[in-house]
């Protein structure tokens, strides 16, 4: 069942994003470049779109609880309707705070304390924030794809042989199957983009299944190591910005890898599989912390924190101008 859920996801990852690369500009699936972009080329989006039916298809058919697999799927639906159309914002983001409550109530159950109720609420942000990052973090080549074969690479590994829960094991290995597929079509040359029916579908998925696992805070804090590159560059991001007083809704093209590849001049797959390696790094080292205890994993944030953000101001202090030189 494994080996025929890697196959096939695999394929329909391939197939979706060949099929929109070829079509997506006739269909209104397409990406015109601006100032904030790091491509210059109009180009296809919505190419994750196989992402999204690999695990509606898997996740209707050979999982004990198929209702879950269509609540996670709706953001799916919301991603590819916002690749077709322009949605304010607002709308978006109130569509994604009412999907992300039903998932913590399907995984979490409704809160009947005050201190329930404040974790459950904490659950619709960081499902719902999740989903952001990923979608802010996808602006380059690979980027969204490879971290999506390594997050949920590892994701599969805890379920499995930790946590024991086969149908999240299942589940993730689709979903990185099914980004490994797409890959070809989007790295290190892009003729297609993932599109947010791609990297918002796979970020509100990642938080649903930290939900799910996180019977403890060790669980917790192991699980969002699987996407720490991505947690880090967007907080710190955002909190540098917010401290400029630049409005924090507005695009813009500051994350740590946009710098690397867009001022900086590094190529996008350096940059995307720099990222990706690193991840999984980190990703191994937060099991391991987790097997050895709470005080390693509170030791493994923390650093990990401090040296993100010292590099962060670092490469940051690099002038374009004079790398190009």
């Amino acid at each position: 069942m494994v080996f025929e859920a890697i196959i096939g996801s695999f394929s329909i990852g391939a197939l979706c994003a060949f099929i929109v690369s070829k079509i997506g500009k006739k269909i209104s699936l397409i990406d015109i470049p601006n100032e904030r972009s790091s491509h210059t080329i109009s180009t296809p989006r919505g190419g994750g779109i196989g992402l999204w039916i690999a695990f509606i298809f898997v996740g209707v058919f050979f999982v004990k609880e198929p209702s879950a697999a269509i609540i996670l799927s709706a953001t799916g639906l919301l991603g590819l309707l916002g690749d077709i159309f322009s949605f304010s914002s607002k709308v978006r983001l109130t569509a994604q705070f009412v999907i992300a409550a039903v998932a913590a109530w399907l995984f979490a159950g409704l809160p009947d304390s005050m201190l329930k109720l404040a974790v459950f609420l904490f659950w619709i942000i960081f499902i719902t924030g999740t989903a952001n990052f990923y979608n802010f973090m996808d602006g380059i080549n690979g980027i969204a794809g490879v971290t999506g074969v390594v997050g949920f690479g590892l994701m599969a590994f805890f379920s499995y042989f930790i946590a024991k829960e086969t149908d999240l094991t299942l589940l993730s290995i689709v979903l990185s199957a099914a980004c490994l597929g797409f890959l070809p079509f989007n790295f290190p040359k892009a003729t297609v983009f993932m599109g947010d029916v791609g990297s918002i579908f796979l970020g509100f998925v990642f938080a649903s299944f930290v939900v799910k696992l996180s019977k403890d805070i060790g669980v917790f804090l192991c699980l969002i190591m699987f996407l720490s590159m991505f947690y880090a560059d967007s907080i710190v991001t955002i909190f540098y910005r917010w401290k400029r007083g630049e409005p924090l809704m507005q695009a813009h093209r500051q994350h740590l890898y946009q710098y690397l590849s867009n001022e900086l001049g590094l190529p996008h797959w350096k940059v995307s599989m720099l990222y990706a390696v690193i991840q999984l790094v980190l990703g191994g080292v937060s099991i391991l912390a987790y097997m050895a205890g709470l005080i390693y994993q509170i030791s493994l944030i923390i650093s990990f924190s401090l040296l993100f953000i010292l590099c962060y101001r670092y490469v940051r202090s690099f002038s374009p101008v004079i790398l190009k030189n």
